[in-house]
């Protein structure tokens, strides 16, 4: 029962917080988008000679890019990224902190795989052993009950 209450409250709290994240991105491109759309309808965009002379502060491509995907489907994409195991650039600052580390990673992994190896191999020898001790043992009444 209590773990139920937990999970629904975990559950609940993480759809608030998504949704105030969807909220937050919805706005702040929502404003992007109406500032660019009034630049595409402006002057400067619809006149190709002011266009021109603007030379490279010309954002008008810029802004026909914003205007391209609708603010909510951008929150979504946003709020996708959030969730995502290698959103806003996770995986790639999980390597760098791997690389820069790497002289520490090795040697602990290395030691693991020794472990490992060494605890397969003792778990191997135990069940040899487990089984030539089987081998000459005689069968018992209690086993025979068991197996009926």
């Amino acid at each position: 029962m209590l773990a139920r209450g937990v999970t629904i409250c975990m559950v609940t709290a993480f759809t608030v917080s998504k949704c105030y994240s969807f909220w937050q991105h919805w706005h702040r491109h929502s404003v992007t988008w109406n500032a660019a759309d009034m630049l595409l309808s402006s002057e400067v965009c619809t006149q190709p000679y002011l266009r021109m002379g603007v030379g490279q502060f010309d954002n008008c491509d810029s802004a026909s890019a914003c205007v391209s995907i609708p603010p909510v489907c951008r929150a979504l994409y946003d709020v996708a990224e959030e969730l995502h195991v290698c959103g806003q650039s996770r995986c790639a600052i999980l390597y760098m902190d791997i690389t820069d580390r790497l002289v520490y990673v090795l040697p602990m992994a290395l030691a693991l795989v020794v472990l490992v190896v060494f605890k397969c191999g003792i778990g191997y020898r135990v069940e040899q052993a487990n089984q030539s001790i089987e081998e000459y043992c005689l069968p018992s009444r209690s086993v025979k009950h068991k197996s009926q």
